[in-house]
């Protein structure tokens, strides 16, 4: 429904000739496309091609006008399907009035993108949350093991979620960014609105929305790095996925950050040089980043039956269920306690922590980075 004022979590901002430019080239730059190198601008506008990379200010001292859409800009920044709802409930407006996609816009024009109101779609149930992160467009908490993201007919964060947006006067869905299992522990996104989701899911498609995870796996890995790229997909049993040549392309990135013997150890992370055995020329993360102090990171040391064990520091770069346990477990390295994985049991949850996210502010520009 339109409203006249404007929130906090509303987009505004004024035309420039930069964003009259972005069309323009991406006008120019199918047309190009499909007259196979032709001359465009000879055969449609009048122009030579020896102008193709004029800019809109030049193409008005042309004398021509640039008949400019308000969905042609819009398509330049937002994902069009993200925008239907708003077109559609007369929430978004050219200074000041509602608009529609063919609403001609100029430089200088003032856009205001009003998010809409929604029920949200979980039962509210309090929940002692860990807040790591909050914006107008993000909700970032630290999910801890034993907790399910959505699960119907059972307490899930999708509950405490709820019970937070419905406490502090967020009228919205819950939209999960990210799953995590059970006893996976970490970094959960949210989106506050679905225009905030699909931007970020953009990022996330195109990897730029960097995902970071610790686990500790059976046995000593040999190599100090590796990319892990594996078809993979649900089994037969309709419980475990597994790495099968029918299934869908993953890619785990993972570096070695500690090997430890199967030598008696006390309840403490070793950390001597010794142990520490570091290769990071193709994960692209600083290692002082990893904070093994945090008292969010569980540190009790398991021993199995196979040969010591090993902490890696993983990129995931698609997300299918199960990715990180079926890469290792495909290795001969499950984690440590995932006996649905082969690993030998242990009494206590497999050991693996969303640490870590990055991601690029939809609004600012701004590198983020929140840290479980």
């Amino acid at each position: 429904m339109a409203r006249k004022t404007h929130r906090p979590d509303d987009i505004l901002w004024t035309v420039t000739a930069a964003d009259i430019d972005a069309v323009l080239s991406q006008k120019y730059a199918k047309q190009n496309l499909s007259n196979n190198g032709r001359d465009v601008f000879s055969s449609s506008r009048g122009i030579s091609s020896s102008n193709q990379d004029m800019s809109s200010g030049d193409l008005e001292h042309t004398g021509e006008a640039c008949d400019i859409s308000l969905g042609e800009v819009l398509d330049t920044k937002y994902p069009r399907k993200s925008l239907v709802k708003l077109f559609e409930e007369k929430l978004i407006h050219i200074n000041g009035h509602k608009a529609t996609p063919k609403d001609a816009i100029s430089v200088d024009d003032e856009i205001w993108i009003a998010m809409a109101k929604e029920k949200i779609d979980h039962d509210p149930i309090e929940m002692d949350l860990s807040v790591l992160y909050e914006d107008e467009d993000l909700f970032i908490v630290d999910k801890p093991s034993g907790v399910t993201v959505n699960s119907k007919d059972q307490l899930s964060l999708a509950n405490g979620v709820a019970h937070y947006f419905k406490e502090h006067g967020i009228k919205r869905k819950v939209r999960f960014l990210n799953r995590l299992d059970r006893d996976t522990t970490g970094c959960i996104i949210i989106a506050k609105s679905g225009l905030a989701q699909s931007l970020y899911q953009q990022q996330m498609d195109n990897n730029t929305f960097e995902k970071w995870y610790m686990a500790t796996v059976e046995g000593i890995v040999e190599a100090d790095e590796d990319t892990l790229v594996f078809p993979m997909e649900r089994s037969a049993d309709g419980i475990h996925y597994e790495v099968n040549a029918k299934g869908k392309e993953t890619r785990t990135d993972f570096s070695v950050l500690c090997r430890h013997s199967s030598q008696p150890v006390d309840n403490s992370v070793n950390k001597s040089e010794n142990s520490v055995d570091i290769g990071l020329k193709n994960v692209d993360i600083e290692l002082v980043d990893v904070d093994k102090n945090n008292p969010n990171v569980d540190k009790t040391v398991y021993k199995s039956n196979k040969c010591g064990y090993t902490e890696v520091l993983v990129r995931l770069y698609t997300g299918k269920t199960h990715q990180i346990r079926v890469a290792f477990s495909h290795l001969g390295h499950p984690l440590v306690g995932d006996t649905l994985y082969g690993a030998q049991p242990t009494g206590q949850p497999f050991q693996l922590r969303a640490q870590k996210v990055v991601f690029t502010h939809i609004r600012t520009g701004e590198h983020i980075t929140v840290m479980a």
